[in-house]
């Protein structure tokens, strides 16, 4: 249906003439225009597609690949890294429709979801339960322990500093750095044009610079083993690790032992000759408690000086200790760790109602046993079993940290609700359509850009229809070319680092940012102090721009829908919006500064993960619905493309269900 309408053609303009428009879904109707031309073929077509891709793949290389990839391979090698895989695959197939939607109509596809039926009303109050996700400030949080890592010249932990007169004690440091690094990262987005561009020059120079330092001390430093493991992680689909109860690598351990029906769980390293005790905690009676040295009862002093005495003796350099119970049999294997960082069994022993028994060669090893050491040093402490064959024997999956993997799963590539970007910047681009509409302007130097209210489609004939096939084309490339090869590279150059220098480590919240540098410096002593201020200065350099996109993103997003579905935001002029975005970006200010003060680094990074998983499946299969119901037939997505959506959208929420029913359990 079509009828005149006076007013904005395309944003900051005013047109006299009526404009046609177009009526659909539950929002205001859209003006109807033509589609321009997309960028010229050939070598100029690469500076063109550089956009919205770089730039969210310059925000994906942040907490997932630096944080979340290298803490589970450092606890369970490169086996869940497929993981990584499926995530990122199907949110390519997700991309793709959302900047589908905008280049058709110029509207972000946040703007379609609320156009769709039933309407604003109720998917006002879905979203808002859905954002949850996205108000959790963990880049900054992380950014802040490396920074204090390098102030300070080791990770942190609990002892105390005096600064400024004021004595207080590392975690307090790191809390107060996060807090002023929090409100700085508000400050690129409040200059400058568009905040589109601003934020396009920043990812820029960090993709470039993180990618060559982590690309060379791959080669320099890592073994063809390591990373032959993280290449294959990534295609070793359905493969789950099960971790054997004692792992002691090198300087790092995890060590348990039983007494009747309790247990008692020390992890920690070595550093020097001194033990740095990471976690201790006991279970008794069917309850499980951590301790800290300060809070620790005077009955179990005995019992933690005894374990850290067993970890000093067996964490030594070049040497390994496992240690598993396979029903009434105890499974202990000792060796070696090459200079390819592969092990070599030296000695195992098998014991069982009061007998043991020691081989010196895996091969001699009796059947059932020989398969599970194989794996065990293989694997290097794990042993790799089929996910689906383990849930059918046992009835249940692996008692894994499932938070962190769910953490994982969200966050390698964007996650979430940040995947709605893509639209929402290739409006800002200029992509499609959405040239015809504006741009959200910076507070500061963005006077002169207007942003209109309601989309502008166009009609599909045969100038058109051309036209929108080659933008389509410019999409793939910037998302397979671009987002998606990055992603891959800058998950597994951090992978490759975790399993040469920290594989084994224990992981805390208050860590996991620093612990690759530390592992780097412990390594090469004759340039401690380069390669952990270096590496220190990529892990911040990779983390706190994340958290500049962070408030942008959930601004951003409550901006268009508030723009684009309120009344009284729609009497506003163009130029205005950007009252709207920073009056969101100071209440999202308010809510990262709480969360800062509650919560350790590690607990924000995954509350905000196993959310973004809900998050994401929600939008991959809201995004499908729109592009069928509000895109003209024949532009609308193929076979294959709806597959890969709904792919997308079974496979987050499956993530969420899964976590859910393990943690219940």
């Amino acid at each position: 249906m079509t009828q005149p309408l006076p007013g904005p053609s395309s944003a900051g303009h005013t047109d006299t003439a009526p404009k046609e428009t177009l009526a659909v879904g539950m929002l205001q109707p859209w003006t109807v225009g033509e589609l321009p031309l997309p960028p010229p073929a050939g070598w100029r077509r690469w500076l063109s597609v550089i956009g919205p891709g770089v730039l969210l793949a310059g925000a994906s290389i942040g907490s997932g690949e630096w944080l979340t990839g290298p803490g589970i391979t450092a606890q369970y090698g490169a086996t869940l890294l497929w993981l990584a895989t499926l995530s990122i695959l199907g949110q390519v197939f997700v991309n793709i429709e959302m900047i589908r939607y905008t280049l058709y109509c110029g509207e972000p596809i946040v703007v379609g979801f609320f156009r769709s039926w039933p309407g604003p009303r109720l998917w006002t109050w879905v979203y808002a339960f859905l954002d949850v996700a996205a108000i959790w400030p963990f880049n900054v949080a992380s950014a802040g322990v490396a920074l204090a890592a390098a102030f300070l010249g080791h990770l942190p932990g609990d002892s105390t500093i005096q600064l400024a007169g004021v004595v207080m004690s590392e975690s307090t440091f790191v809390r107060w750095l996060s807090f002023i690094l929090f409100l700085l990262a508000f400050v690129p987005l409040i200059f400058g044009g568009t905040i589109y561009k601003m934020l396009v020059r920043i990812f820029t120079i960090k993709l470039v610079i993180v990618l060559v330092y982590l690309s060379v001390f791959a080669v320099l430093t890592v073994s063809a083993t390591n990373a032959w493991d993280v290449f294959t992680g990534f295609f070793r689909f359905g493969a789950v690790p099960l971790r054997a109860e004692t792992v002691i690598a090198d300087r790092h351990f995890t060590l348990v032992e039983r007494d009747g029906q309790a247990s008692y769980l020390l992890q920690g390293t070595m550093d020097k000759d001194e033990v740095e005790v990471i976690a201790f905690r006991v279970t008794r009676g069917g309850e499980t408690r951590s301790y800290t040295l300060a809070d620790l009862p005077a009955d179990l002093k005995a019992k933690r000086a005894a374990l850290i005495d067993k970890a000093r003796a067996r964490a030594q350099p070049g040497r390994f200790f496992v240690r598993d119970s396979r029903d009434d049999t105890t499974l202990t294997i000792e060796g070696t760790i090459a200079g390819d960082a592969a092990w070599n069994a030296t000695e195992i022993r098998l014991a069982s109602g009061g007998q043991s028994r020691t081989y010196r060669h895996i091969d001699d090893v009796p059947a059932p046993f020989i398969d599970v050491v194989r794996n065990l040093v293989r694997f290097q402490g794990l042993e790799e079993v089929n996910a689906v064959s383990y849930w059918r024997d046992h009835g249940r999956l692996p008692a894994l940290n499932w938070a962190l993997l769910a953490t994982l799963v969200a966050i390698a590539g964007a996650g979430g609700l940040t995947n709605t970007l893509f639209s929402s910047f290739a409006r800002d681009k200029g992509w499609g359509m959405g040239a015809r509409v504006g741009a959200i302007p910076s507070l500061v130097g963005g006077m002169t850009i207007a942003l209109s209210h309601v989309g502008e489609a166009f009609r599909p004939d045969d100038k058109s229809r051309p036209r929108w096939r080659r933008w389509m084309r410019y999409i793939v490339e910037d998302q397979l070319v671009v987002w998606m090869i990055c992603n891959f590279i800058g998950m597994a150059l951090p992978c490759m680092l975790s399993l040469e220098f920290i594989r084994a480590a224990p992981v805390s919240g208050n860590r996991v940012a620093a612990m690759t540098a530390e592992g780097m410096a412990h390594r090469y002593p004759e340039w401690s102090t380069t390669l952990w201020l270096l590496t220190l200065g990529v892990g911040f350099l990779i983390l706190f721009p994340g958290q500049i996109l962070s408030g942008d993103m959930f601004a951003r997003r409550w901006t268009d829908i508030i723009w684009s579905c309120n009344p009284q935001a729609q009497r506003l002029h163009g130029n205005q919006v950007k009252y709207v975005y920073y009056g969101i970006l100071l209440l999202y200010a308010i809510w990262g500064t709480i969360a800062l003060w509650l919560f350790d680094p590690l607990i924000i990074l995954q509350i905000g993960g196993v959310l973004m998983n809900l998050a994401m499946g929600f939008s991959a299969l809201h995004t499908l619905y729109v592009n069928r119901t509000l895109l003209p037939r024949e532009l609308q997505p193929n076979w294959l493309m709806q597959a890969g959506v709904l792919f997308c959208g079974v496979f987050f929420l499956g993530v969420t269900v899964v976590v859910v029913l393990m943690t219940v359990r």
